[in-house]
């Protein structure tokens, strides 16, 4: 099973992870693959709410997708990390 993970540091230490499972379903392969976005973009869209309690603003920054892409947003003490894994 693959996971997509939403991971928060503050201060060098993990504050909390947040972790989105990507279950193989008996489904056909457009409703699998439906699933699975579905999954991501929550997933992306808590990155985006973790981003902007940190201070986030698109007018002071490049596009969100752009810090989803890298897998991370980052300030003085803190990181908010999008990451892939498989169990």
């Amino acid at each position: 099973m693959r996971i997509i993970s939403v991971i928060e540091i503050k201060d060098g230490v993990v504050h909390d992870i947040k972790s989105f499972g990507l279950t193989p379903r008996f489904l056909a392969k457009k409703e699998q693959e439906k699933h699975e976005q579905e999954v991501v973009a929550e997933a992306e869209k808590l990155f985006e709410e973790k981003a902007r309690e940190y201070g986030y603003d698109e007018d002071d920054h490049p596009a969100i997708e752009e810090f989803i892409e890298d897998g991370f947003y980052t300030g003085g003490n803190f990181s908010i990390c999008l990451t892939w894994s498989e169990i």
